[in-house]
Order: structure tokens, then sequence, then C-alpha cells
């Protein structure tokens, strides 16, 4: 149905005082993202016309109705609900898009989740991996499912109460703690005697659960939470290793998991 004059005329002043507030709305939502500068401008003016066409096509119904009706402060809400409403629109269009992907097997989610961590925020967790996630520590299991929705660093740590560094290497940690605590998720072992000699010496001492978690880990984990069982500080252990504290930090948090792997030993001794 076309617009009355009155109508066109509402439209033509709405577009007017709120476009530019509106684009920049929706400019805001979209960079979160992961999309650049030129990128993000350009679909939310995208967006915004698709949402100033459904408001035409709305005619009376919507905020082009009696301006008596209609209060400004309450036709402005509506308008970001409808923005808002239009962004949601565009991401499950581009999800519905998608190619599928088999999430239930657990070579394919194990190798496709560290490459694209957006696609496990669209897809559930499968039973395995989900029972897996749900035995991480509080703080670490947040930070992963943050990172695995493509959370971006800086609303990440909004969300832990930390900083957008400590809240990265959180989920880092998480992914160290499910390699350890599950060895279907980890490389192939290394062989033990290709393994430098302190670190032979070091492995002689753990158990058995413990020899076979590490092996599975790549260099810098592996040595860092060798080093942590034999008491060195972080400090230390960056300084032997050559390596930035945080990184060492990553997987010395794993340190609590790895001892639980000792206690795990010996019930089934028992």
């Amino acid at each position: 149905m076309p617009l009355t004059a009155e109508q066109s005329e509402r439209l033509a002043v709405l577009f007017e005082t709120h476009g530019a507030r509106l684009m920049r709305y929706a400019y805001s939502q979209l960079s979160r993202n992961g999309r650049g500068n030129g990128e993000a401008w350009a679909l939310a003016e995208d967006i915004t016309q698709s949402m100033w066409v459904r408001v035409a096509r709305s005619g009376a119904t919507d905020v082009l109705g009696s301006e008596q009706q209609w209060t400004e402060d309450y036709t402005l809400k509506v308008l970001f609900i409808r923005v808002k409403r239009e962004i949601s629109e565009y991401f499950k269009l581009m999800r519905s898009a998608e190619a599928p992907v088999d999430w239930s097997d657990p070579a394919t989610c194990n190798t496709l989740c560290p490459l694209l961590p957006g696609q496990c925020a669209w897809a559930d967790l499968p039973d395995y991996l989900a029972k897996m996630v749900a035995a991480l520590p509080e703080r670490e299991r947040e930070a992963l499912l943050l990172k695995l929705d493509g959370t971006p660093h800086v609303q990440m740590g909004d969300r832990l109460g930390c900083s957008p560094s400590t809240a990265d290497r959180l989920a880092k940690t998480a992914l160290l703690m499910l390699q350890i605590d599950n060895p279907e998720l980890s490389a192939d072992p290394v062989a033990l005697e290709s393994l430098p000699e302190w670190e032979q010496r070091a492995m002689a001492k753990l158990s058995a659960a413990q020899r076979e978690a590490l092996l599975r880990l790549d260099d810098g984990p592996r040595q860092t939470l060798l080093l942590k069982s034999q008491g060195l500080s972080d400090h230390q252990i960056a300084k032997r290793l050559g390596i930035r504290r945080d990184r060492v930090a990553e997987a010395s948090l794993c340190e609590p998991v790895l001892s639980a792997l000792t206690a795990e030993d010996m019930e089934q001794a028992a």
C-alpha cells in the first residue's frame, strides 16, 4: 500500500533525525565481529536501509502512524530494536547459507575449532565434547566458550572481569586442560627417548598417566609443566625456557589437572 503524504513526510523526518545515529549503532554492533572498518560501515548502511524499507512497507501500523501515538522517545527505541533485529536476521541468513559440518565427528571438530572459532558458536557442542567442557573450572570454561563464540578479547575481559590478555590466556589454558584430561583431543605422543635428558629425568618421577598426557603436548606446555612439577615459579620457568611469562602462565595453570592424574593412577592401582 503506498504511503500517504503525511506518512512520507514523517518517514523523511525520521530518516533525517535518526538515520546517522542508527547507522553508527549498527556499525558498533557489526565491528565487534572482527570485520574491517570499511566492511562494517558498508554492511551497517545496507542493514539500516533494509530497516527503513520495512518501516515504509508497514505504513501506519508502525512508526509512521499518528505522532500522538508514537512519541519521539518511544519511536527511537523502536527503531533501535528494528536495527538490532535486522542484524540478527542477517547473521541467521549467513549461518543458514553455510555448508553443514559434522561436529559430532571428533576429528573434524578438533581440527576445525582452532581454525574457525566462529563455527562452534553456531553449532551445539556434541555430547562427548560438552561433557569435557562442563568439567573445566568455571572461569576457564566461560573464557573458552566466549572464545569459541568469536567474542573479541576486550569484550571477553569485560565479561570475565579481567584484562583482555588474561581472558585470552584463560581460554588457552582451558584448551590445554582439555588436552591433558582427554587424550583423544591431543596429538600423537612423541617418543620419550626423543626428549632432552632433563625432560626424561623429570618424566621418570611422574605417574604413567601424567607421562602419557605430557607426551601429547607441544614442547612449551610440556616443559613448563615439568618444571612446575619440580617447584619452579613462573618467573623462573620463563627465564629458563626463554619465553614470555604469559606463555608460562597458560600452561602452569593446568598443574592441578596434571596432579589429579596421579590420584587417578592411585585409585586404579587400589
